[in-house]
């Protein structure tokens, strides 16, 4: 039985613009794969992270891509697809100097699955790659509104509930940092046991996750589709142009939220299963 990886909170300080998922979500996506590896892959997983974990080093790439030598990866995270389009345009979406989302995961798998690269440039496809999957399902990352840059400009008040059932207010937000932390706080206080009741309520009944040949555009349009509708289905703003993100939002998108962390699991096994066969 493959028992719960602990996560592990890294120190570097981080921006809130353009990050996807908190720590929690992409421990969550990660532990999720982890449980639907094969097990020469899952050993072969262990053998690069060493005495670290994929879910406790999961958010790794959120703190690399804010040094020197990891700057270049900034625009990896996210590909920005407008709500008026309906598909990923690599002419007009991947924006980034260096690539974006679509062509970073599609790079990184290549040099994972490239048996004569080091050891060392293999941990760190890897620690990327446990990262970017998890962004490819954080629908603020895969969508934007007039320029609003994912949702980081579009401005909330958060009023849900805690699991306990009490308030958990977070006032002057934005939407973006709402679906990459405050809903997920909601859902539980252990991110192992919200892991372990999406693997065991959603997980199963999800059959049409698969890893091969335009993944990355696939896997970015399902994203955006998801963001497109949320978009749609926010809350007119108020008096002062905040937009409520009360309980009712938040029972109204526990089932969307809780299936993209689903994916996200499931498609981080497929790739490593696939690019990690017979190492």
């Amino acid at each position: 039985m493959k028992t719960l990886a602990l996560a592990a909170l890294l120190t570097l300080a981080t921006s809130t613009d353009c990050l996807a998922w908190g720590d929690r979500g992409h421990s969550i996506v990660a532990e999720i794969a982890l449980r639907h590896l094969n097990d020469p892959v899952y050993l072969e997983v262990e053998r690069l992270l060493g005495k670290e974990s994929l879910a406790g080093t999961a958010s790794w790439a959120d703190d690399y891509k804010f040094t020197d030598e990891g700057k270049h990866t900034y625009d990896w995270h996210f590909v920005d697809i407008d709500v008026s389009h309906d598909a990923y345009d690599a002419s007009v979406d991947c924006k980034g100097a260096n690539g974006c989302l679509v062509t970073a995961l599609v790079d990184e798998a290549k040099i994972l699955a490239d048996r004569t690269k080091s050891d060392a440039d293999r941990r760190q496809a890897l620690l990327l790659l446990a990262h970017l999957v998890g962004d490819s399902t954080q629908p603020f990352h895969c969508t934007e509104r007039h320029g609003d840059v994912g949702a980081n400009k579009v401005k909330v008040d958060f009023e849900g509930k805690r699991p306990d059932g009490k308030l958990r207010p977070v006032p002057d937000t934005n939407l973006h940092a709402v679906w990459d932390d405050s809903l997920i706080d909601t859902r539980a206080f252990s991110w192992g046991s919200y892991a372990a009741e999406i693997d065991r309520t959603l997980v199963p009944g999800i059959t049409d996750v698969s890893y091969g040949e335009g993944f990355a555009e696939q896997w970015v349009n399902q994203c955006h589709q998801v963001g497109q509708k949320l978009y749609q289905e926010l809350p007119a703003a108020n008096a002062d142009g905040f937009i409520v993100i009360d309980e009712t939002y938040q029972a109204a998108v526990k089932d969307r939220l809780d299936g993209q962390l689903a994916i996200g699991g499931l498609r981080l096994a497929a790739m490593l299963n696939s690019v990690l066969a017979g190492n």
